[in-house]
């Protein structure tokens, strides 16, 4: 039985992932450095800002860019996206409104920047579902590894094994399946080339979120 949630953002929550997708190609033609967008993209894909900057500077695309520097530019290249443009993916305040009818607690557990996740959530009119946010930045991590997935559960106190953790990419999907966490493969169409290893990792995958009868779980 489901006594948790804990959702991912981009993907998952919001039509968003558009503004990551070839993001390091897009940062350096930002600022105006030739690179090679396939091998780009693929270096750097998982990427959080340190890891991307850190990249930049010590394969030459950057000369010793401050992560201040890396971290401005980058916010305001996705500030627009979240402030003014991204919208709630169909399906997700039904079932987020039926969490909350069962007194079902709910955390998000996402890679993007606090201040831009708040600012989509309210104008989409979802913040107030969630009882906490964590972010990787704040929690000095990446989805490779558990912990942000576990600050969220041990925050709203549920058990491991009736926590659910929706998400929407192969990689934190692969980080979970090994665990007690009840994981759902969440459709987006960002990650539709890694769809039948999602279905083969996670204990459910859906396209829209209302398919999931709560009684199920």
């Amino acid at each position: 039985m489901i006594k948790g949630a804990i959702f991912d953002m981009d993907g998952t929550v919001l039509d968003s992932m558009h503004l990551w997708m070839n993001f390091g190609p897009r940062f350096l033609d930002h600022i105006g450095v030739p690179n090679d967008p396939e091998a780009v993209q693929e270096a750097t894909k998982t990427m959080l800002y340190k890891e991307m900057n850190d990249y930049f500077n010590t394969h030459g695309f950057t000369d010793n860019m401050s992560l201040e520097e890396f971290t401005e530019t980058a916010d305001s290249m996705a500030e627009n996206g979240y402030f003014h443009e991204v919208l709630v993916k169909p399906g997700v305040t039904d079932f987020l409104k039926k969490l909350k009818e069962r007194n079902i607690p709910i955390a998000l557990a996402t890679a993007t920047d606090r201040y831009m996740v708040e600012a989509a959530l309210k104008r989409n009119g979802i913040y107030d579902f969630f009882d906490v946010i964590f972010t990787c930045n704040e929690v000095s991590c990446d989805k490779k590894v558990t912990t942000i997935y576990d600050a969220a559960r041990d925050y709203i106190g549920t058990p491991i094994s009736e926590t659910y953790v929706f998400e929407d990419t192969l990689t934190p999907v692969r980080t979970l399946a090994p665990t007690d966490y009840k994981v759902v493969g969440v459709s987006d169409k960002w990650s539709a080339h890694n769809e039948e290893k999602i279905r083969q990792l996670a204990d459910l995958f859906v396209y829209n979120l209302n398919e999931i009868d709560l009684d199920t779980l």
